[in-house]
Order: structure tokens, then C-alpha cells, then sequence
């Protein structure tokens, strides 16, 4: 049945007035935000005082306030300048983000609550961005804005993600991350935030972007409960299902255009992209972000052989799991393997859809276009997996390829021998793969 024009054009409108809206009241409280921070630069914090929500206003003296900032300034500087880092509308209240820069070159993340009726202040905070996540220089939130969106493969397993989309009233390409293993987070885990760095590098150009927990972060419990009741799990338990109901629900979002649809896919998520693509022909282009060409557990034993040489202590471990490895990888497991014997103590029924699955010979069948990037430094998907694409697709022109020499794999730089230690230390993804990928989407 075709969709009657007026109806169209209701769902345009509303979506025009709800956006118009959103931004006004952002702008407001933008503009009462950056009146405050200059009242910290010029220590006029008497004026401060009359900006407090009444209930506060006890907490918050002049003589408060100063206590709680000349200590910081003191010690890194007044501020100097800032930018606009991020903002949240809730029922009642508002929460704003700026990072300042300082007289003394550091950057510090300054945090506002407000009530959001009466526009009053609730709560400030100055916090040490470089120990606490901040968006990166490149991401522009004055240029994108974030929704939570629920979703649910299975109503017994609801679940939550995060669209970051241009401020626009047309139809916009979209970006779906596919996670890395284990209990993944909509960030990537880590202080650092990998996912949201790329949700916010993309959005402040153009593409709405969409990254979730996985269903084993918030059901972990209940996934360890069917294991020892001996039910079956699969990858498409774990990851796929979940992914297919993302994709099926926002290829209906009126903000996004259906025909410009893309997977980034992160280790396990690059691994997996290729079968969901080989699902869904509709999709514009795949990105494979550190994904391994090489078996799943061909992959954990090259890791645990790289580790060995640096944790000498848990060789035992190591090779224990290499020994679970090889059961599955001689085709040894079958349907009753307890799972107390197989990698990670997963059951069986997930190594025998692991070993039916090959990406390489999957990815060799796509005509959609195809991104590989590897970090030269990354451990867990080491350099040869990158060699493995490139020989086995070098027939493919719709494939393209990027090694980044200093990267690890979380596409972090630095020198030297990569160790899963750098993944506490809290840095962002460069501008370099952020504008590779734009470029790379652009084109395509």
C-alpha cells in the first residue's frame, strides 16, 4: 500500500517542530551554561549565587563556590577557553558539558545540572579530563544530538542503544557498530570509549551512528544459568539477533535514509559483520575495524602465545586454554562435549556454528564495498589476519584496505609492544581513522 502524502508530511512536521524545540532549549541552556563559566573566569561568584535553584542555595554560598574552584584553578590555571561537549534532557532536570582549556594548558571537564523548568542550577563539577572521558576535539555536540532508543530481539531480553544523529531534518545515512566479544558496553568497555568516539567523530559530520550493550552485558547471569541447564547458545545468541532487530527497527526510523545503511564491525563484531551482511543485500557497505581472517580460536592461541612471553606466571592458564582450543579446531567437538571442557566454557553448540562459519569465504561472495582497517600493534587480531584478507580478497575491487602502523586494538596509538595495560589509559581514537572513515563512507 503506498503511503498517502499528507501522512508523510504529518511525520516531516512533527518531526521539524520536536527538533526546533530540542534545539531552542538546548541553546538556552548553552547560553546560561557559558554566562556561568565566565562569571568562574572573572570570579564573580556572587552573580553565581543568583543562579541557584533555590533548594541549593544553602550549599552554595559565594564563599562555597570559591572554595570549590580556586583550588582548581590554582592548581591548573583559570580557564582559558571551552567548548561545548555534550548535553542531556530529562523529565526535570538538564545535564550540560564543556571542556575548558586552562591557563596552564590542561583540559578540564566542567559538568552542570540544572532544573530544567525553572532553569535553575542544581550541581557543578570540575573534573581532570585526562581522567575522565570527555568527547575528543574533533567530535562538535553542538552538531548532533543523542537519543536512547530500546530494542528487543526477545521481549525477555530488552535492551538499550544510543543514536547519535546530525541536527537535520533530512534522512541520514546510518552507521550501526557491531561490538567486540565478551559483555560488551555501547562505549567498548574501556575508560577510554572507543564506540563513542566514533559515534561522536561521525555524527558532528553528517551520519547518524548506533552502538548498544550486548544482551550479555545486562543477561550474563541468566546466559551462565542456561549453560549449566545445558540449553543451546550461538553467536546469534550472543550478537546476531540482537543486531537483526537494530537493523529491522532503524531502517524504520524516520530520521534514517534505509537505502544508506553501513556495519562497523570492532574484533568480534569485524568477524561477524560479513555473515550479517550476506543477510541483509540492502546494506550499503561493511567496515571491519581489527577483525580476525583466521579462526576464532587460531587467533586466542597466537594471543596467548604473545603472552606468554610477557606474563610468564600464567603459562599454566594459557596453555590450558590451548588445549580446550584444539579440541574444537580438530572437529573434535560434539553436540554433548560438556562445555566445561571447551574454550571460555562455552557449550558446544557454540564452537560447532563457529566452525561452520567461515568469514573469509563469506566476505569473498559480497559486492557491497568493504573497509578493512588494522592496527599494526594490536595483540589480540595480530598482522597476519590483515595478510589473510588481503590474500584471500585480492580478486575483490570492492574491497579497501588501511594498516595504521602505531595502533592498537582499540586504535589507540603508541610504541613498542602492545599489552592489554594500555587499555587503562585513557586516550581517544585519532582524528587519522575518524577522518579515513568518513572518507571511506563518503566515497561510498
Amino acid at each position: 500500500m503506498r503511503v498517502k502524502p499528507y501522512l508523510t508530511l504529518l511525520i516531516t512536521s512533527v518531526l521539524f517542530i520536536g527538533n526546533a524545540f530540542a534545539q531552542n532549549e538546548q541553546e538556552q541552556f548553552k547560553a546560561k551554561s557559558e554566562r556561568i563559566l565566565y562569571f568562574f573566569q572573572t570570579a564573580n561568584y556572587d552573580s553565581i549565587t543568583n543562579l541557584i535553584n533555590e533548594d541549593q542555595k544553602l550549599y552554595h554560598s559565594a564563599v562555597a563556590i570559591a572554595s570549590n574552584y580556586d583550588p582548581v584553578a590554582e592548581k591548573y590555571g583559570n580557564i582559558k577557553s571551552f567548548r561545548f561537549a555534550g548535553y542531556k534532557a530529562y523529565y526535570d532536570q538538564v545535564n550540560i558539558e564543556y571542556v575548558a582549556k586552562s591557563a596552564y594548558n590542561i583540559d578540564i571537564l566542567i559538568q552542570f545540572t540544572f532544573n530544567r523548568f525553572n532553569q535553575k542550577l542544581i550541581l557543578y563539577r570540575f573534573l581532570e579530563a585526562f581522567k575522565n572521558y570527555a568527547i575528543p576535539d574533533y567530535a562538535q555536540a553542538e552538531k548532533y544530538e543523542e537519543e536512547l532508543i530500546p530494542f528487543a530481539a526477545d521481549s525477555m531480553f530488552p535492551l538499550t542503544g544510543f543514536l547519535n544523529r546530525p541536527i537535520s531534518n533530512q534522512k541520514l545515512p546510518l552507521v550501526i557498530i557491531i561490538p567486540d566479544a565478551g559483555p560488551t558496553d555501547a562505549d567498548g568497555i574501556y575508560v577510554s570509549k572507543p564506540y563513542k568516539d566514533i559515534a561522536t567523530g561521525l555524527a558532528s559530520n553528517g551520519y547518524a551512528v548506533f552502538r548498544y550493550n550486548k544482551r550479555s552485558l545486562n543477561y550474563g547471569f541468566s546466559f551462565s544459568q542456561d549453560k549449566i541447564n545445558g540449553k543451546p547458545f550461538t553467536p546469534e545468541l550472543d550478537v546476531l539477533d540482537d543486531l537483526q532487530a537494530v537493523i529491522d527497527l532503524l531502517k524504520k526510523n524516520p530520521a534514517v535514509d534505509s537505502n544508506r545503511v553501513y556495519l562497523l564491525g570492532h574484533g568480534e563484531g569485524a568477524y561477524l559483520a560479513p555473515y550479517v551482511a550476506s543477510k541483509n543485500p540492502t546494506l550499503k557497505g561493511i567496515i571491519l575495524m581489527n577483525g580476525n581472517a583466521n579462526h576464532p580460536l587460531e587467533m586466542m592461541i597466537d594471543q596467548n602465545n604473545y603472552l606468554v612471553k610477557i606474563l610468564p606466571h600464567k603459562k599454566e592458564h594459557f596453555d590450558e586454554d590451548n588445549s580446550k582450543a584444539k579440541i574444537v579446531l580438530k572437529n573434535k567437538v560434539k553436540e554433548n562435549t560438556p562445555y566445561t571442557l571447551l574454550p571460555h566454557d562455552l557449550p558446544a553448540s557454540y564452537w560447532l556454528w563457529i566452525n561452520s562459519y567461515n568469514q573469509l569465504k563469506t566476505a569473498k561472495k559480497l559486492t557491497l564495498p568493504i573497509f578493512i582497517m588494522q592496527g599494526a600493534r594490536d595483540y589480540q587480531v595480530d598482522k597476519k589476519n590483515f595478510v589473510m584478507w588481503q590474500k584471500k580478497l585480492k580478486k575483490n575491487a570492492n574491497v579497501s584496505y588501511k594498516m595504521y602502523d602505531k595502533m592498537n586494538h582499540l586504535m589507540h596509538e603508541g610504541v613498542g609492544e602492545s599489552t592489554f595495560s594500555e587499555y587503562a589509559i585513557l586516550q581517544h581514537i585519532p582524528v587519522e581513522v575518524i577522518n579515513d572513515l568518513l572518507n571511506w563512507l563518503n566515497k561510498n
